[in-house]
């Protein structure tokens, strides 16, 4: 799955227009990233590299494609959040590794979500599709080698 949506990122890369900004977003473009988002249930795919991919192809520009990549995620990892967290907060000793964790990944989601952004706005996704790509080779030899179980 790696290898197939870093070949979709790519031919997103080539065929999306990147005309549309944040301002031009419409329902159906919400609906269908949505849509896209549901490809991360395989693995391999993960949630934004779909969504990115989504958005790339419904023509938004790269920065905005990710920008509402991550906005789209919120709910989803919110509540992935919350019912994951109710059975830490079961547990009094978990209280304090968890609050730790917690605060630890929002600053650097942010940190690397900011520096995402600005990355986009005078990169393209290249640098994405070829590290997709590795890794998607990388798996299947390993899985063919026996160094991983499949």
């Amino acid at each position: 799955m790696a290898i197939v949506m870093s070949l979709l990122l790519a031919l997103a890369e080539k065929m999306g227009s990147r005309k549309r900004g944040f301002d031009e977003l419409e329902v159906k473009d919400g609906f269908l990233v949505g849509v896209g988002q549901m490809i991360a249930i395989l693995p391999g795919a993960s949630r934004s590299g779909s969504t990115l991919t989504a958005a790339l192809f419904l023509g938004l520009e790269r920065s905005t494609a990710a920008r509402f990549s991550f906005l789209l995620g919120i709910p989803a990892l919110t509540i992935a959040t919350l019912v994951q967290g109710k059975d830490a907060l079961s547990q009094a000793d978990m209280l304090l590794p968890l609050l730790i964790g917690t605060a630890s990944a929002f600053v650097f989601s942010y940190l690397s979500i900011a520096w995402l952004l600005k990355f986009l706005q005078n990169h393209n996704t290249w640098v994405f599709v070829w590290y997709r790509l590795a890794l998607g080779v990388s798996l299947l030899v390993a899985v063919m080698t026996g160094q991983l179980a499949g």
